[in-house]
Parts: structure tokens; C-alpha cells; sequence
């Protein structure tokens, strides 16, 4: 790619057995540690309806809790999110299954494209058939339109297997938000540090404490 001042690195697989990002950048400190941190792994499903769906409650998202009766951990509407905005009048949602979820759903199926439709078929299932019929309009009702979620068609769906999902760390990663490696001019952040590990926030904490930490190397 060229030649940097400093290289930051944001993805720990990048350290991976079978990965060559660092292999030539030297930073064995960072590559044997991220080694031992292991993950919980996710189903995840993108489903796209041709209209918006009409539900009882204003909710762009939710959250289920408990396992027994379906593979599904949280929904969230996407184009609801800024920037997401969609000018055919259709809809998407992201799916993600509970942790549980990934290993009984997933057991005996091989091959990646089995694997991605297996995700698919089971999120968007449970969906479909757990979710919008507590939460959408009944025909009867008197909000109840042609436009109501009961009548929105699956346009397109796609499933994946989020093998990094959720890190483990190890109580090193966990007490530390960033890795800076000063006589390599290295810096790691990522969702694998501190104590809020395999959350959106702790990638966010984990990136500012990196930003910081270079920042007062490079004044």
C-alpha cells in the first residue's frame, strides 16, 4: 500500500493464522495477544419489504429476550438510520440472532452458501411469523390500511455468519481500551477492548483512546 508514518489497526482478524495484512509490520506483541481472545458467533439477515410496515407501536427496533421460541436476538429498521433514506418506497430491516442461535441452527449445515440461506430462511421465518403478527395492524382495525405490514411482500433477503461477533477478551484486553506499540508505530482498537467489548460503544471508546494516544505521540 506505500509507506506510513504509522499503521492502525482495527480489525484483530487482520491478525489471524491465516491472514497476511501484518505479516511484514512486526508487531508479534499485538498479533500473539489478539490470537487468544475468542468470539461468539451471530446470524445475521438483511430483509428488504416493498412497502414500509405498519405497526402498532412507533419502533425502529427491539430487542427479544429469551431463546425458546425463536432464533431472533434484535431487529432494527435500517432505513430508519440517517443516510438510509429510500426513494423506491421500500423498506429494509436488519436481523441478529441471540447468541445461542448460531450454533443449533447452524449444526450439520456445511458450505457457505448453506450456511448464508440457512441464516436467511430462519431469521426472516421467525420474523415474519413470531414478530409481525403480534406487532402489526389486524384487518380489522381501524388504522388498518392496504398499506399495513400484513400485505408487504419480501422483495429480497440475504443471510450471513457473523463469525467475530461478539469478542471474549482476555482480562488484558479488557482493562486496556487501546494498544499502542510506540517502537513499531503501531496502534490496535477495535470492539475486542475494554470493558464494553462486542458493543458498537466500546469500538467508539476504543477508537477515541487510539486517536488520543497517537495524537500525543505525533505533537
Amino acid at each position: 500500500l506505500g509507506s506510513f508514518d504509522w499503521l492502525i489497526a482495527t480489525d484483530r482478524n487482520s491478525a489471524a493464522h491465516f491472514r497476511t495484512d501484518l505479516s511484514s509490520a512486526n508487531v508479534d506483541e499485538f498479533r500473539n495477544g489478539v490470537r487468544d481472545i475468542r468470539s461468539i458467533k451471530s446470524l445475521t439477515a438483511m430483509v428488504t419489504f416493498d412497502k414500509p410496515l405498519r405497526l402498532r407501536t412507533d419502533i425502529d427496533g427491539m430487542e427479544f429476550e429469551g431463546s425458546s421460541s425463536s432464533s431472533l436476538g434484535w431487529a432494527a429498521r435500517d432505513t430508519s438510520k440517517p443516510g438510509r433514506e429510500r426513494a423506491d418506497g421500500r423498506e429494509c430491516w436488519v436481523l441478529q440472532s441471540h447468541p445461542a442461535a448460531a450454533d443449533a441452527v447452524l449444526r450439520g449445515v456445511k458450505g457457505i452458501e448453506n450456511i448464508r440461506e440457512k441464516a436467511r430462511d430462519v431469521l426472516v421465518g421467525d420474523f415474519l411469523e413470531r414478530v409481525l403478527p403480534a406487532l402489526s395492524f389486524d384487518d380489522d382495525d381501524e388504522e388498518s390500511s392496504s398499506s399495513s405490514s400484513s400485505s408487504a411482500v419480501v422483495v429480497h433477503a440475504v443471510g450471513h455468519r457473523w463469525g467475530a461477533a461478539f469478542p471474549l477478551p482476555s482480562d488484558e484486553y479488557a482493562g486496556m481500551d487501546s494498544q499502542l506499540i510506540r517502537d513499531r508505530r503501531f496502534v490496535a482498537c477495535g470492539d475486542y477492548f475494554g470493558p464494553l467489548s462486542g458493543r458498537v460503544e466500546g469500538a467508539y471508546l476504543s477508537g477515541i483512546s487510539a486517536a488520543e494516544k497517537l495524537c500525543r505521540e505525533i505533537e
